[in-house]
């Protein structure tokens, strides 16, 4: 079975998650706000999706230095190619 997740439908099931949350929550006496829920779990979204985005932009591992250099040798060849400077 394969998902596919586009944006719309990872907004609905993060909207589905918050009600669904706040209604059990209720269930158990407890008094939530769906708006203040839902903004916490938008910030849990934005702060993972940060640290992803900078781990897989950041060259952490000796690998992937070596495979960066190797990159830029690559990219300063076809600049050299072209005629033009690094």
């Amino acid at each position: 079975m394969e998902f596919n997740f586009n944006k719309q439908r990872i907004v609905a099931i993060v909207r589905l998650l918050v009600m669904l949350a706040s209604a059990v929550a209720g269930g158990f006496g407890l008094a939530l706000d769906p708006d203040a829920l839902g903004t916490v779990v938008a910030c849990g979204v934005a702060f993972v999706a940060g640290v992803w985005s900078w781990w897989k932009n950041n060259n952490l591992t000796e690998a992937a230095q070596a495979a960066q250099e190797v990159l830029d040798g690559i990219k300063g060849e076809e600049v050299e190619a072209m005629g033009g400077k690094e």
